[in-house]
Formats: C-alpha cells, structure tokens, sequence
C-alpha cells in the first residue's frame, strides 16, 4: 500500500522568500508576533530587502554559504529570507553546537560568512577555519566586528530576488549529530512548495488569521517548516518564543499571543501536562489544533491532552531529508500511529527487495526518491546517500508497517531492534507500555549484550512526581509488563535516572546509553544521574 500521489506544480524558476511575499494580496497582515510587538508582511520585507542589500554590499555572492548562529527572534526569520533572496544559502545552526561541531559545519559547507550575537560568539571564535571571510553580530555590538544591525537600517528597503532555479539550494540544515559529527543535508527552493502546500493543507489546516506558536528554537527542520516557512507561506502569523523551554512560561504566551496552533514534541507536552490547574488558569480558548513530532504520540498522552484542553494532538512523521510526510490529521486519527502519508508524497513500505510488503508485514519505511520534497543527497557524503537508496525508493532508516485501513504504524529506528532469545523486539513496544504505568514519566528501552540472552532488555526510567525507586516498584513495574505484553519482553534490568539524553530535536539518544552502559558505566551513572539500578 502506497501513500496517494498526485503532481504539485512548481515552476522552474523559484525563490523560496520571494514566494512568501509575492503570494500576498494584503501585506498589511500580521506575519510575526513579538511580545508585544506585531510585524507585517510589508513590515517584514522591508526589513528582509535592507538585509539582503548590505550583505551584497559585503561581497556575499549567488551560492555562498552563511552560518546563523541566534536564537528565536524576528530578525532570525528576516535574515533567513534575506540570505536565500539574494541567491545564496543559509545554513542555521543550534545555539547548543560547540566550537568543535561548528568548525566541523563551517568547514564541511565551506561557509564564508557566519552571523552570531555576542553572547554566542565565544564558541564561533575557537574555530578554525578554511575560508570564512567575516562573520557580522547581531543583537548587539562585540569588539571589531560588523554589527548587522547598525548597517542594515542604512540601505534601501527595494531588492529583487535572485532567479533562482527550482533545482538550486536555499538551505543547508545539519542534524543534530548524535552518531559522530552532524551532517549537512542541503535543500532546494523547491521544498516550500513540495514540502509546504501538503502540510498547510491537510495536517495544519493554516488560515490566513491563525498564530502559529512553538517553545521550540527554529534552527531544526521541525519547526524551520511549521514555524517559520510553512505559516508565512500561506499569510498566517508565527509567534516567537526566546530562551529555554518553560512550561508556565509557556502557556503565558499561547495566552497571550491567542495561538491557535502549538507545535511541541512527546516531552514538552508531558511537561505541560504536569502544570496542576492549567486548563483552568490559562485562557486556551483560541487553541484548534496541537502539532507533535520527534517520537510516537503514545495514546495515553493523546487522551490526557485532549482531554484537558479539547483540542486534538496530532502526531506528525518526518525527517531533516524531506519534512513531514505521514501525520494523523483531522479524519485520520488512530492513536498511536502515524496516521497516513500526507497528499502528494508516495510513502511505501518495502521489502529487502524494494518490493511493497502487505498488510501488516514490518518492512523499511521509505519515500519515493523521485519525491521533489526530497534532499538531493547528503553533503560531502555521497556513499553515506547511496546506501539509503534501493531500487526507486529512499530508505527512512525506520522499520514499520501499514495496518488495513492504511494507517502507518513506527516500529523502531533499524538499529534500535533488540535481538534476544531468538527474537526480535521493538523497543519502542516496551515503551509504550511502560509510559502506562502510573509511576512512569519517561523511559528509554536498550538491549545490552548478554553472553546468554544475546542482549538482554534494559529499562532507563525517569520517574513521576512523588514516586521514590525501590526494589518493590521495580518488580511492580515488570509485573506490569508481563500482564500486557509477552514475558519476553519484559526488562531483565530497571535502572532509575534522574534525566535521559535527548537530540536537540527531542528525540531519545538510546545508541548513547546503549554504548555508555557497556563502555563506561562511571560515566553513565554520573551524566544522568542514576538513583538505582535493580535486576527483576
């Protein structure tokens, strides 16, 4: 069973920030929301059109690389915009990358001009690179450098966009690197269109009136689409959010920016949903509509959020190679899975072979490589990019499965199986089940080498508010398991931890505790604070 496919027309000349504005019949709309300030589309090219003119001043040229190094903010967007306008490539990058991880983006995408405030410039500053010409602040002043936001007010508010091609690359995003240093994955002007018009119609349903909010920094793909690109592409407004993620702080600002759509992942909805009172202490009523990605929605979280703020959480699938391309969505919704290919993106399930499997028979998760949505190829590692290609089809790196009515359904990340007496096991199956237990807040599930089992089934559980570890509760806890799931699949071992590791997009980093546990136990207990380890 394959996703349903039809032709989304894109014209052989694009611009992705061109596209934004020249789409727009009434620029006076709002398009960012800033504490109390509102920018609008006219508002807002102006400001793109100043920055795109000094950075051709400073011989930024058609194809150029420039690094982004800032946090959520309006001038974030209009940078952005401006970079890709005037034909070159932006390439945003997390404020939590190192010295180390920066020098290794620099140089891999060969960038000659990086932006940075100053308070992140410290990092930037160790680097050693090959051919970076200037880097400019912004929000704020530090030493020599250039201050973007001093000159950019100085030049003209008219530029035309830069031709570009459909096929030329607007931006580079770099994943969050939890297997050795991250990788760039490039992106043509083409994705707005492929990537945007199947989102904003049938997951996010945007109309031009709505507020798109989001806790979340908008350097990964996430957030980049259904934050920043996806909103202003259909006219709706985006709401920006600055520093750390704050559950109260939170819903101050769904309030306060009367958001209509809240885009968060598995653990921040958790975290909200441990606000006591919060339905009642905050005005949610301009809420329709809550976006998850990273991890699997788990029912539970599904009923309990929409239970408490009466909208649905729809759990959306995708990658930093394309965006989202299977999400439930208003008439698919099944929770637990990941709904249904989004229009216009052929999404299969598929064999060793390359050919489809049937009906609930677990295969490799894959994309038709022909999809226009698709990266090009990885930078700098074209093996690593033929590897993920058989026959016709781009391979995920996910094992799942479609149901009978279509619906797919994620089993595990293909290096994530545990092989243990003879079986193999969906951690993510474990999972689920434990997030059930009353006691159970997060847990990752791992399987570590056993000279008997293969691998045995280890359980990392960060428990709820008020729930102390004991030998008790870890049996109680196995017992709950075994009486829902196959005994085989319950943990031989229960370790209690104060924190799990996480990518900066949310996801689980399972390959991190698996390699400390076996490697470097020390190290392991220290960096998430183990509390107790017990054998059940």
């Amino acid at each position: 069973m394959q996703g349903s496919f039809y032709s989304i027309i894109i014209p052989e000349k694009l611009n992705m920030t061109d596209l934004v504005f020249s789409s727009r019949k009434d620029k006076s709309r709002t398009a960012i929301l800033f504490e109390d300030k509102r920018i609008s589309f006219n508002e807002l090219e102006e400001i793109v059109n100043r920055i795109g003119n000094f950075l051709k001043g400073e011989d930024v040229g058609i194809g150029d690389k420039v690094l982004i190094r800032m946090p959520n903010h309006p001038l974030y967007i209009a940078i952005n915009m401006a970079i890709i306008k005037i034909g070159a490539v932006s390439v945003p990058t997390s404020t939590l990358f190192r010295h180390q991880e920066l020098e290794h983006i620099i140089n891999d995408c060969n960038a000659k001009f990086a932006i940075s405030t100053p308070e992140l410039l410290g990092e930037l500053e160790k680097v050693k690179a090959k051919n970076l010409k200037e880097v400019f602040t912004v929000l704020g002043e530090k030493g020599n450098y250039k201050s973007l936001d001093r000159e950019y007010v100085k030049h003209s508010s008219f530029l035309n966009s830069h031709l570009t091609s459909k096929d030329d690359i607007a931006f580079i995003l770099y994943t969050s690197g939890t297997t050795g240093f991250p990788k760039g994955i490039p992106h043509a002007h083409r994705w707005l269109i492929a990537l945007g018009e199947p989102n904003v119609e049938a997951v996010m349903a945007i109309r031009p009136n709505d507020r798109i909010f989001t806790p979340i920094e908008m350097t990964w793909m996430w957030p980049w689409g259904y934050n920043f690109w996806f909103p202003l592409y259909r006219g709706a407004s985006t709401c920006i959010y600055t520093g750390r993620f704050e559950p109260e702080r939170t819903f101050e600002y769904i309030e306060k920016y009367k958001a209509t759509h809240v885009v968060g992942n598995p653990t921040i909805y958790r975290r909200l949903l441990r606000v006591e009172n919060f339905e009642r202490k905050y005005d949610l009523s301009s809420l329709r509509a809550s976006f998850s990605s990273g991890e699997t929605v788990s029912p539970e979280l599904y009923s309990e959020w929409k239970k408490r703020t009466g909208v649905d959480l729809f759990d959306c699938m995708g990658q930093t190679e394309l965006h989202v391309f299977t999400a439930t969505r208003p008439g698919y919704i099944k929770p637990g899975s990941m709904g249904k290919p989004l229009p216009g993106i052929p999404v299969g399930v598929v064999k060793e072979d390359g050919e489809p499997c049937n009906v609930n028979e677990i295969g490799f998760l894959a994309i038709d490589k022909s999809f226009l949505g698709l990266t090009p190829g990885y930078l700098n590692r074209e093996d690593e990019w033929k590897s993920k290609i058989l026959k016709n089809w781009y391979l995920t790196g996910d094992y799942a499965y479609y149901d009978e009515d279509g619906f797919l359904w994620y089993v595990s990340r293909t290096d994530d199986l545990i092989k243990s007496r003879g079986y193999l096991i969906s951690p993510m199956e474990i999972e689920a089940v434990l997030q059930q237990h009353k006691a159970v807040f997060e847990v990752a599930v791992i399987g570590v080498s056993d000279p008997e089992l293969r691998e045995k089934i280890v359980a990392i559980i960060m428990l709820k508010e008020g729930f102390n570890p004991s030998e008790i509760l870890a049996k109680n806890i196995k017992e709950f398991i075994i009486s829902r799931i196959a005994p085989f699949k319950a943990p031989k071992e229960i370790i209690f931890v104060r924190n799990l590791p996480r990518t900066v997009t949310g996801k689980l980093m399972r390959k991190t505790l698996k390699e400390l546990i076996q490697r470097d136990y020390e190290e392991f207990k220290r960096r998430f604070e183990e509390i107790a380890r017990y054998s059940v």
